[in-house]
């Protein structure tokens, strides 16, 4: 629908809006008979061994049209129907996409209304009540619960076996961790976070997410830490707020690769994204998040379709210790763990560098 007017655009929303009772077929049930997005058709029976700065992988890349790959949703095309286009942005709307935003948009009332109440409570209790913010932290959990589960995108998550006794020290106190995750579409935080399960996180996020509406209230109501790469005072302003709850018992959560994928495959990691942990011997806990990038492409607004119709799957991997170790050492242990759990389209292209 590239073209047409603004008003044009808008009279079509609406009516995308109006029969958003369609999109009930989109959700689990229904979702059996989406099709995956035709993203590659290279790229196979790829492994990954350890090199010092580069990804080194055993088996060459056949070049498209050489080789016909079966199998992965990543290979069949997928129909997204009737797609409204936003003026210069490019961004596009389908009737999924619709629906998707008005389920998110509006349990995104009741969360931010959730939120003003623990701001309130924390005032008028001089911050004695909750010291830990576990409270918005567990509302923002909820809205995203509640997104999944209405629209079908709850995902498969395999590995939760590998958390079991990870979060406490020898003496019974709460152990903080670090989980780290690939990143390739908006819907990586609730993914990550119905991951982990109902634990008192904070994300480490750039400073660009609170022009965000309801999602900059969730980072400072939450006490989750922004940073501004460019500013090296902000830099050391994350690493000691990042110190300070992992030694309290919180674990954090990051996406090391700094921006997300344009593509779908893992990009090198941010140089230092491990110091936090490293300086407190917490662990990393490597996150896989497969397929996200075919159900948000970067040129849609909302998801084009429901995830569970793939479907997504998150796998844990085993929790890295970081004790004694390099800075190199602890990277290239945690890509390779989580470049293992990925599908060969979402594994890093030959040559990219492990980390910049």
């Amino acid at each position: 629908m590239k073209g047409l007017q603004w008003h044009q655009q808008r009279i079509i929303l609406l009516v995308l809006l109006i029969v958003i009772d369609v999109t009930i077929a989109f959700i689990p049930g229904g979702g059996n008979t989406q099709k995956a997005l035709l993203t590659t058709s290279y790229n196979v029976n790829q492994s990954i061994r350890k090199s010092t700065n580069t990804f080194v992988l055993a088996t060459a890349i056949a070049s498209q049209g050489d080789l016909e790959i079966t199998g992965g949703p990543e290979t069949k095309p997928f129909n997204p129907g009737p797609m409204v286009t936003f003026g210069s942005s490019g961004l596009k709307l389908n009737i999924y996409g619709a629906y998707y935003g008005f389920v998110s948009i509006g349990l995104g009332f009741a969360w931010y209304a959730g939120l003003v109440i623990c701001q309130l409570g924390r005032f008028l209790t001089r911050s004695k009540v909750d010291k830990m913010l576990r409270v918005p932290v567990s509302i923002s959990h909820i809205w995203g619960y509640a997104v999944m589960k209405l629209t079908g995108n709850f995902p498969k998550i395999s590995g939760r076996e590998n958390l079991e006794g990870l979060f406490k020290n020898e003496d019974g106190s709460k152990r903080g961790a670090m989980f780290v995750a690939n990143h390739c579409s908006w819907m990586d935080i609730p993914f990550v976070v119905l991951a982990m399960g109902w634990r008192n996180y904070k994300m480490v996020a750039k400073k660009e997410l609170l022009k965000v509406p309801i999602l900059s209230k969730s980072i400072s109501v939450g006490g989750h830490i922004t940073i501004d790469r460019s500013n090296r005072a902000s830099q050391l302003a994350t690493f000691k707020k990042g110190i300070s709850w992992l030694e309290q018992g919180a674990c954090l959560v990051t996406f090391p690769e700094g921006t997300r994928s344009k593509t779908g495959r893992m990009g090198p990691f941010k140089k230092g994204a491990f110091k936090m942990a490293q300086r407190v011997k917490s662990p990393i806990i490597p996150l896989s998040i497969k397929y996200a990038h075919l159900i948000n492409p970067p040129d849609t607004v909302f998801p084009w379709r429901p995830g569970q119709s793939i479907p997504i799957e998150i796998i844990i991997g085993k929790p890295i210790e970081t004790e004694g170790k390099s800075d190199d050492e602890l990277v290239e242990q945690v890509v390779a763990e989580m470049v293992n759990n990925l599908p060969d389209c979402q594994k890093p292209l030959v040559g990219t560098p492990i980390s910049s």
